[in-house]
C-alpha cells in the first residue's frame, strides 16, 4: 500500500492525465466552467467552488485561488479534477435525495453518517442557527426544510442541503445532508462522500473561530 500522501498524488496525477486526453473545452461546459485557451496552448478553465473562484491550468492541472483566496489542499484538488472529467452536463433534477438514495450510496452509508452525519449533529445540533451564519462563508443560503436548513451550491452543479431539526426532552437533536437527485452525473459517489466531509469540517472549523 502506498503511503496516503502518495495515494493522493498519484490520483492527482491520473486525472490530469484523463481530462489532457478529454475534450476540455467540451469538459468546462458541461462542468458550468469559463473555458479559454491562449497562442501559446495553455487552456485555462475558471468556475465556482464554496464560494471560492478557481482557475486551473492545462496541461500542467495547476489549481489557483483567485482574489487573494489561499491554496487547496491536495485532497480538494483531486476532488475539483474529478468534477471537471466525470461531469455530464445533464439539468439539475431540482430533487433532493438522501445520500443512500443516489446509486451507490448503501454501500458506503455507514462510512458516509460516521464522517459527515454525526460531526454535522456532534457540532451544530445544540444551536443549529449557528448554521445560517457558517455557511455564508462557504457561499451557503437559507433554505425551508427543518427546523433550520441551508442550501450550498458547492460546484456550479452539485448543491447540497444541510438540515438540522432541535432536539428536546424526548428526542436528541438529529440532522440530514442531501444532495440534488443528479449528483451522480457529476461526481463518484465516493468523491461524494468526501465533498459532504470536506464541507462539515470547513463549517466546523469556521464555528470554532467564533
Amino acid at each position: 500500500m502506498l503511503p496516503k500522501q502518495e495515494n493522493y498524488s498519484l490520483a492527482r496525477r491520473l486525472a490530469v492525465e484523463g481530462l489532457l486526453r478529454s475534450n476540455l473545452q467540451e469538459r468546462a461546459t458541461r462542468a458550468g466552467a469559463w473555458y479559454e485557451q491562449s497562442r501559446d496552448g495553455e487552456v485555462r478553465v475558471r468556475f465556482r467552488y464554496l464560494a471560492r473562484e478557481l482557475l486551473v491550468s492545462f496541461p500542467q492541472g495547476t489549481i489557483e485561488t483567485l482574489n487573494g483566496q489561499g491554496p487547496i489542499p491536495l485532497r480538494e484538488e483531486i476532488l475539483i479534477l474529478h468534477y471537471l472529467e466525470k461531469a455530464s452536463g445533464a439539468p439539475l433534477a431540482d430533487r433532493w435525495a438522501s445520500f443512500s438514495d443516489i446509486p451507490g450510496g448503501g454501500f458506503y452509508n455507514p462510512v458516509f453518517l460516521m464522517r459527515c452525519k454525526s460531526p454535522l449533529i456532534k457540532f451544530f445540533g445544540e444551536a443549529p442557527e449557528a448554521l445560517l451564519s457558517v455557511a455564508k462563508e462557504v457561499g451557503g443560503e437559507p433554505l425551508n426544510l427543518g427546523d433550520v436548513g441551508v442550501k450550498i451550491p458547492a460546484f456550479p452543479f452539485v448543491p447540497l442541503a444541510l438540515v438540522l431539526w432541535r432536539g428536546d426532552v424526548e428526542f436528541p437533536a438529529e440532522g440530514s445532508i442531501l444532495f440534488d437527485a443528479s449528483v451522480n452525473e457529476y461526481l463518484p459517489v465516493e468523491d461524494t462522500v468526501i465533498l459532504a466531509e470536506t464541507v462539515v469540517w470547513k463549517m466546523i472549523k469556521i464555528g470554532n473561530r467564533r
